[in-house]
């Protein structure tokens, strides 16, 4: 596909610029971290803002009013999210072991009475609320479904797009369905460990009613007429957002620098 193309110059374009300071990268990756717990989390049903979300997470105060549950999960997120950027940074390879280390940390005091579950497969049969056409695996298939899905990775892994594998990572697992809970946070950090692993971006479904409804129709889609297409080009059109967000940042930013040097007169106070 010509998107794939476009991407990968905009991936190469933008490591073409200077290199951000440390507080920079730091502040940037901050605002990204907390998008996404919040993104991630409200489109499970979170009440937390954004704004609340991110003074959790730098204060560690809750919110008045707000379930304490809500909290619980942005705090997992949160350590989820460190766990996957290790994974991606470093390169390493992507298994079972590290999916179910992934899905114990989204789940782990979300739920008290569920930590036994955290990282389990589940035994009992589930449905998609409201998507009657759409079946997750059986649990006794569970097992075999997920050393297809790791082997289909490794098949995949540096021969298709990253974008490509990114999405498809994240719609075979969710149509597997996995654990009792946390299966969506999980998809959704499973497809960013991809992107980052190839220097790409991550990008973060957002919950408002819009991008929610085009998230799921693409999902069902895909899983009921086999229509990959459209949630793969959904994921190509974030991450070529964030891309496109990202240069123009940098270029601001490096146009400033420039500027800023030709604007002082501390030479002439030097002498």
């Amino acid at each position: 596909m010509q998107i794939y193309t476009k991407l990968t110059d905009l991936r190469d374009k933008m490591n073409t610029f200077r290199p951000l300071s440390k507080e920079e990268v730091e502040s940037i990756e901050k605002d990204k971290k907390y998008d996404h717990i919040w993104s991630s989390n409200a489109i499970e049903g979170s009440s937390l803002s954004k704004y609340e979300t991110a003074a959790l997470l730098e204060t560690g105060l809750t919110v008045h009013g707000k379930p304490f549950a809500d909290h619980l999960a942005a705090l997992d997120l949160s350590r989820a999210y460190d766990y996957v950027q290790e994974l991606a940074i470093g390169k390493l390879p992507l298994d079972e072991i590290a999916i179910r280390d992934i899905n114990r940390l989204v789940t782990y005091s979300d739920n008290p009475t569920k930590r036994a579950e955290a990282g389990q497969y589940r035994q009992i049969k589930v449905w998609p609320n409201g998507v009657p056409e759409v079946h997750y695996a059986d649990p006794s298939d569970i097992p075999n479904d997920m050393q297809k899905l790791i082997q289909w990775y490794q098949e995949v892994e540096g021969k298709e797009h990253p974008v490509k594998v990114a999405a498809m990572l994240h719609l075979k697992f969710v149509t597997i369905h996995p654990f009792r809970d946390g299966n969506g946070r999980t998809a959704r950090l499973l497809m960013n460990f991809e992107l980052v692993k190839h220097g790409y971006l991550i990008i973060n479904i957002q919950p408002d009613k819009i991008s929610r409804n085009a998230y799921m129709e693409a999902l069902k889609q895909a899983q009921i007429k086999d229509n990959y297409e459209s949630f793969i080009e959904l994921v190509a059109d974030y991450e070529q957002d964030e891309l496109d967000q990202q240069i123009d940042l940098l270029t601001r930013i490096e146009k400033e620098r420039k500027f800023a040097q030709s604007q002082t007169r501390l030479d002439k106070f030097d002498k």
